[in-house]
């Protein structure tokens, strides 16, 4: 006998499990099908920030931050115990791509969007230096206080989680999909759990979305760069609050200090291999040394390297360039006879509320 139920949804990770939040709310009958467990993908291997997406103001996608920004000040409101405003500190120096000019207008737009009333402001670079004593001062031009959201990221995925079972939510964990069959009548999903019938499938297996789609011959309308991301967790906290800083390749990375460590990342490096293949890259590690030690009085080496984490990241295929990609995410819906598959492409961590709003009222409303 095969279990039927309204939704079923592929991946738990936060999207997946904030539409079946959504979905619940809305009394369907929703099952998520995980294959390893909660926020085991991108949703537990971030830089942990909730927030609007400041470098995005650079290629003018300012309703993803104005989105972005939105969905912030909501999670604040509704998570003050997992979401909270940081001080981010950005300084600029002589050899820096982007000038005082354009970081100052950069903010005032970001400032502007924001729904808190906290505003950028540029400190004294005294200030600044009597502060982050780690920092070096030689070509420091200006410094610029910024206000952004932190959490943690694999905690506040577990917690909407938490409350989708309340509204009924069934999540298989460590549970593999093995075909998926779809007629003009029904979809029917074979699980290494047993058996279930739809009419409604969605895919929100993030970087594994194209895998799947091939896989299971699903509709597609996108693909999907795949964008590895490291993190190093280094043993000890180097900075007060955290720092966005330049690479000398022009990209951006954060040295970030959580309790008693600090996170520096992220790299992104474009993959071609599955998901599950992609490994930590040697070089992605010397990188980011390398980038951070241009920054700091004493230099860090491997030995200070207490973790090294990698996420990867599925970004909707745009441009060349990878870090010229767009962060917005595309909800694609197919219809085949009664039933109806719908894929999750891109988002980030910040946006999940509005994503999941929006499939709802795709779906639904």
């Amino acid at each position: 006998m095969h279990i039927k139920y309204d939704v079923v949804i592929l991946g738990a990770g936060i999207n997946g499990i904030a539409i079946a939040k959504a979905l619940a709310l809305e009394e369907k009958k929703v099952l998520v099908i995980e294959k390893n467990h909660i926020a085991s993908g991108a949703s537990s291997h971030s830089s942990r920030l909730i927030h609007g997406g400041l470098r995005y103001l650079e290629h003018f996608e300012f309703s993803l931050v104005r989105e972005a920004l939105n969905d912030q000040q909501y999670l604040l409101e509704t998570y003050p115990d997992l979401v909270k405003l940081r001080h981010f500190y950005l300084p600029i120096y002589k050899n820096s791509k982007r000038p005082v000019w354009m970081i100052r207008l950069g903010l005032w737009l970001y400032s502007f969007f924001a729904k808190h009333e906290h505003k950028a402001v540029e400190v004294k670079k005294k200030d600044f230096l009597d502060k982050f004593k780690s920092i070096k001062e030689k070509n420091l031009k200006a410094v610029f206080k910024y206000f952004d959201g932190k959490t943690d990221d694999y905690a506040l995925t577990q917690q909407i989680a938490q409350e989708a079972k309340v509204q009924g939510v069934e999540i298989l964990e460590e549970t593999e999909l093995k075909t998926v069959l779809i007629d003009d009548e029904i979809i029917k999903i074979e699980t290494s759990d047993g058996y279930v019938e739809t009419n409604l499938i969605i895919n929100a297996t993030g970087a594994w979305i194209d895998e799947i789609n091939a896989k299971f011959n699903l509709p597609s309308s996108y693909s999907i760069e795949k964008l590895s991301g490291i993190h190093l967790v280094i043993d000890r906290v180097l900075t007060p609050e955290p720092l966005i800083l330049e690479t000398a390749s022009k990209r951006i990375f954060f040295i970030i200090p959580e309790i008693n460590t600090t996170i520096i990342g992220t790299t992104e490096r474009s993959e071609d291999s599955n998901v599950d293949d992609i490994k930590i890259d040697d070089e992605d590690v010397e990188y980011l040394l390398r980038e951070s030690n241009r920054y700091l009085k004493s230099e860090l080496n491997r030995d200070d390297i207490k973790e090294v984490y990698i996420g990867t990241r599925p970004i909707i295929k745009s441009h060349k360039d990878p870090t010229m990609m767009s962060r917005e995410y595309k909800l694609d819906l197919h219809h085949i006879g009664k039933n109806r598959v719908m894929h999750v492409y891109g988002g980030k961590l910040t946006t999940f509320p509005s994503l999941a709003r929006r499939a709802v009222e795709i779906l639904i409303k």
